[in-house]
């Protein structure tokens, strides 16, 4: 019977010690500045799999991972969110732009019916930084002016039926701008 007991007790410390032990992160990791870096790395290489073998016909995940960045680009915008929509006479959403930076990832889309543009990540980014780095404005800025610039640079007329601007501040200030 007492050998039974120091068994099951043996046991139990060599479960309970596995258990702990298992876990890759530390109680107080080493400061790593390229660590933004490396999950950014990992996810790319979970995002290239997923494309690779996801064949499923729900795009509702898929989506979400096709908008999102791969690049580790600082920004340079004065913005961490902007969200542009633009309505014709007759058709919504003509024009859609959604950008957004988290502190781990960035995401982004850009549609122009009237351009025959469609793209999302990557893609999406670069075609958006080369517009997004022609800004100038800031949270102070008047709505009129922001307007304008965003107006001209995505190539909007002055007669769209309906323009709905969201744009979060580096600052966090938040603005809604429409026309």
């Amino acid at each position: 019977m007492k050998k039974m007991m120091v068994l099951v007790t043996i046991m139990t410390f060599g479960l309970l010690i596995a258990a702990c032990g298992t876990s890759d992160e530390g109680t107080n990791p080493p400061a790593d500045n390229n660590a933004g870096e490396t999950e950014n790395n990992a996810t790319d290489d979970q995002n290239q799999d997923d494309t690779n073998t996801d064949t499923n016909t729900d795009t509702s995940e898929t989506d979400n991972d096709r908008d999102n960045v791969t690049t580790d680009m600082e920004s340079d915008y004065p913005f961490t969110s902007f969200d542009l929509e633009a309505d014709f006479e007759g058709t919504e959403d003509i024009v859609e732009v959604e950008y957004e930076q988290d502190t781990n990832e960035t995401e982004a889309s850009y549609r122009n019916e009237t351009q025959g543009i469609q793209l999302r990540g990557d893609e999406a980014m670069q075609e958006l930084d080369s517009i997004f780095s022609t800004f100038d404005f800031d949270e102070n800025t008047p709505k009129e002016e922001v307007l304008s610039t965003v107006l001209e640079a995505f190539n909007i007329p002055s007669d769209a039926q309906h323009v709905e601007l969201d744009i979060e501040f580096v600052g966090g200030t938040e603005v809604e701008y429409q026309q």
